[in-house]
């Protein structure tokens, strides 16, 4: 199918179908995103959106770094998510979620609840998994390679390679930043390889 496609690349929405790996989320899931994007307006922006999710001044979400495309593939598979851009939300590349998360960047304020508390965007680093039902809030930085287990509601920032759950979200552990795998203590018992290059 996709060779199929690639006849087509001079098609600017064949050529972002194909770099974005849109296909990859079902062509009837990607037909009903194109629909409520485009025909019914709903989740304007540079990037298609789940039509069960919605987004919240879509300019103010970003995508950094070269490998974009499984970012891409998140917004437009993770269905009942919300994201809140009115501060802004940074993704890493190679970052994925799941369903029903949400990225809140401003919370009301509670003198005036018409108006909204200014704070440094939310940033989500490289190679990130967020698990279902997470909740991630106003200001907060997630490093490279972390994980944030399901149901976790993260109300401060974390650094690269942390494994984080709860309510609040706790660090439960850290992934040895050579292969990957959950360190126990100081040490990684998982790799020998010590010398190799990080992840």
């Amino acid at each position: 199918m996709i060779k199929f496609l690639s006849y087509f690349n001079f098609l600017p929405f064949v050529k972002r179908l194909i770099e974005r790996k849109y296909y990859a989320s079902g062509f009837g899931t990607y037909i009903v995103n194109s629909i409520f994007k485009n025909i019914l307006f709903i989740n304007k922006g540079n990037f298609l959106v789940h039509f069960t999710s919605r987004i919240n001044k879509p300019k103010n979400v970003q995508i950094v770094g070269e490998k974009k495309s499984s970012v891409y593939l998140s917004f437009a598979t993770s269905g009942g998510c919300y994201y809140q851009g009115l501060n802004g939300i940074e993704f890493g590349e190679g970052t994925i979620w799941s369903y029903n998360c949400m990225f809140i960047s401003s919370n009301h304020d509670f003198l005036d609840l018409k108006k909204h508390i200014e704070s440094t965007p939310i940033k989500i680093g490289k190679y990130v998994w967020i698990g279902a039902n997470s909740v991630i809030l106003p200001g907060v930085n997630i490093g490279d390679h972390s994980i944030v287990g399901a149901g976790s509601v993260v109300t401060k920032s974390f650094p690269s390679f942390s494994i984080l759950a709860g309510n609040p979200a706790k660090l439960i552990s850290m992934r040895c930043e050579h292969c990957g795998g959950k360190k126990q203590n100081e040490n990684c018992n998982n790799c020998t390889l010590v010398n190799q290059k990080p992840l």
